[in-house]
């Protein structure tokens, strides 16, 4: 039994949420650590791993038959 892809909204909504969440967090720690030039290639970094990690779930995903 597959799930709707309008099922699938919110845990995508909720996972955005919580890479924007990283996003910010790792830019104000090094921002308050190491400066500019360090946070923003942080909040980039971050923002990277996040973006790779959601298209290898949606890969997984695709693959396993739950996303058309």
């Amino acid at each position: 039994m597959s799930p709707e892809p309008s099922d699938l909204w919110f845990p995508l909504a909720l996972f955005l949420f919580f890479a924007l969440l990283s996003v910010l967090g790792a830019y104000l720690a090094l921002n308050a650590l190491r400066g500019r030039r360090a946070a923003v290639a942080g909040a980039v970094a971050t923002a990277v791993f996040f973006a790779v990690l959601l298209a290898v779930v949606l890969a997984l995903m695709r693959s396993a038959g739950l996303v058309h």
